[in-house]
């Protein structure tokens, strides 16, 4: 009777098995849909590459089509898994952004999914359409469009070129500028553009006593400057939206833009034009920005040096909320770090950029804004790779690199852009200001190199940190090396011919000033400069 039972246990039990592999085999296994470009990988590449990978865009292809992407898939593939593309510098969860071009991670594997799979194309009907992008201009069309008058011509070799162009605006009332766009023909040959307002006459009149366009130099008139806490400036990769939240400023009537433009010379003479766009509003802002400054002049770097810090600090007086920030450095920079320290010593991220790349500059927007209250550090820390290990470096084998504003030079500068909790707390940033600046400056004028180069830019900054210490023997001494290596330097010139007035030596002020007018006949300041020392003189006639 046991016997019978365990026969009919395992005749159970393989009954049971062939039963349950029939139920397998009508149940097909569950297969993840294959990644196709049009529903899954188009809308990827229109949002993300295409708005630069097309017609008149800086981008060197097109990332329009299923064709255009599959043939350079590998290549995308790599790129955007090195985080090298879509081009955006700032890390996660170090202030947050509007406009972010990242991709997620979710959206990198995706891509290397549909690679990995064989490009799949997939129904025609799934494909979105491309997206309605504005002709030309990023932000639309403007409200009024200025351009530059003529043509300059970048030499083929040499020192980066510092350029003005003076653009008269023909508006016969005050406006408010909600966006400003600068569009250059020649994008590769931009270092940077910088853009100042002048309502004066003096820009246009440098420009009209020079034979080309523009006129050169680092420095514009001291009627030129940007509205008071704006950051109106153009950097490779800079990219303007309308949807960019922005404090509106006046443009009055009559004003000129003077543009500063950095260019580096290509190898080849480069023919050089440009465009500014204006969009207005009827709404005035409704509170005023205010801009700081972290840097410091304080750069040296050896050769083969891996990490040189450069760091600052600037303590709050007042409560402030934080709306953008702007990094800035040369080829050599490697990491960038901005934070705060709360007067609780609690820490908060502000930016952090773990590979700078010269390239993909630009000035961040935060989402929201940021509230720091009063007492805050604002810290800044950069650090440099002066290596063969550095790709960017433009030295090889590896120089001694100093502060500079050549592109071969180095410079570390974090701007952030506030705005006051209280208006009445302006006078305490600016004293503020100045005083870092002064300390900056001073700090400069006792490195060696600063006395020791031969490049005038920076022997001026040299001479002014003697002025701040009062020393006038020293800067007469370095403004002289100055006009030695360039013996058309009005500034320096002029500066020399101030210390010999306030110095009383009258006569020797007025030969220095008759030399600067030789060089500008138009400049206002060395004629009446040279006529309160002929006046000293009791040259009467002559002085009036």
């Amino acid at each position: 009777m046991s016997s019978l039972i365990i026969i009919l246990t395992v005749i159970g039990f393989w009954i049971d098995v062939i039963l349950v592999q029939a139920v397998e085999q009508q149940q097909p296994v569950r297969e993840e849909p294959v990644v196709n470009f049009n529903k899954d990988i188009a809308p990827i590449i229109f949002r993300h590459c295409s708005t630069c990978h097309r017609d008149g865009m800086a981008a060197p292809f097109n990332l329009l089509t299923y064709d255009d992407v599959r043939k350079r898939s590998r290549q995308i593939s790599e790129v955007v898994q090195s985080k090298y593309m879509p081009p955006w510098l700032p890390e996660p969860g170090h202030g947050n952004f509007s406009g972010a071009r990242r991709l997620t991670e979710g959206q990198i594997r995706l891509f290397q999914k549909w690679v990995d799979e064989g490009l799949d194309e997939g129904p025609e009907n799934l494909r979105p359409n491309l997206p309605d992008w504005p002709t030309g201009w990023h932000s639309g069309k403007p409200d009024l469009v200025v351009q530059m008058n003529g043509e300059y011509t970048l030499q083929a070799e040499g020192r980066d070129v510092y350029r003005n162009f003076v653009l008269p605006v023909p508006t016969t009332k005050a406006r408010y500028v909600r966006l400003l766009e600068f569009r250059p023909d020649n994008p590769e040959i931009v270092h940077h553009a910088l853009i100042y307002v002048d309502s004066s006459r003096e820009s246009r009149r440098r420009q009209n006593s020079s034979k080309n366009a523009g006129f050169n130099g680092m420095s514009v008139p001291s009627s030129a400057s940007m509205p008071e806490g704006q950051f109106l400036g153009w950097q490779p990769g800079a990219l303007y939206s309308h949807k960019t939240n922005t404090i509106p400023w006046l443009l009055e009537p009559g004003s000129d833009l003077v543009i500063q433009v950095h260019m580096n010379p290509s190898g080849k003479a480069e023919p050089f034009q440009f465009s500014i766009g204006l969009y207005f509003t009827d709404q005035p802002p409704v509170v005023t920005p205010y801009k700081i400054k972290l840097t410091s002049l304080a750069i040296d770097i050896p050769p083969n040096e891996q990490k040189f810090e450069v760091k600052d600090e600037f303590v709050l007086p007042g409560d402030v909320v934080v709306t953008r920030v702007l990094p800035h450095a040369h080829y050599l920079c490697r990491r960038m770090e901005g934070y705060a320290i709360l007067p609780d010593g609690s820490e908060k991220p502000l930016l952090l950029i773990k590979n700078w790349d010269f390239n993909w500059q630009g000035d961040y927007h935060y989402q929201p804004s940021v509230f720091l209250p009063k007492g805050t550090k604002v810290m800044m820390n950069f650090t440099f790779d002066n290596t063969p290990n550095n790709t960017a470096n433009p030295n090889s084998p590896p120089a001694r690199v100093v502060y500079g504003s050549q592109s071969v030079d180095e410079m570390a500068e974090l701007w952030f852009q506030l705005v006051l909790k209280n208006p009445d707390d302006r006078p305490l940033f600016d004293k503020m200001s100045r005083e870092k600046a002064k300390a900056n400056l001073l700090e400069f004028g006792r490195l060696s190199f600063s006395t020791e180069t031969k490049k005038p830019d920076l022997l001026i900054m040299a001479a002014q940190a003697r002025l701040t210490e009062e020393d006038y023997r020293g800067a007469y001494q370095l403004y002289s090396q100055v006009v030695r290596l360039e013996p058309k330097r009005v500034s320096a010139w002029f500066n020399m011919g101030i210390l010999l007035m306030n110095t009383r030596q009258s006569k020797s002020a007025a030969v220095v000033f008759r030399r600067v007018i030789s060089i500008d006949p138009n400049d206002p300041e060395a004629f009446g400069a040279l006529g309160i020392v002929l006046y000293r003189q009791r040259k009467f006639e002559e002085a009036e």
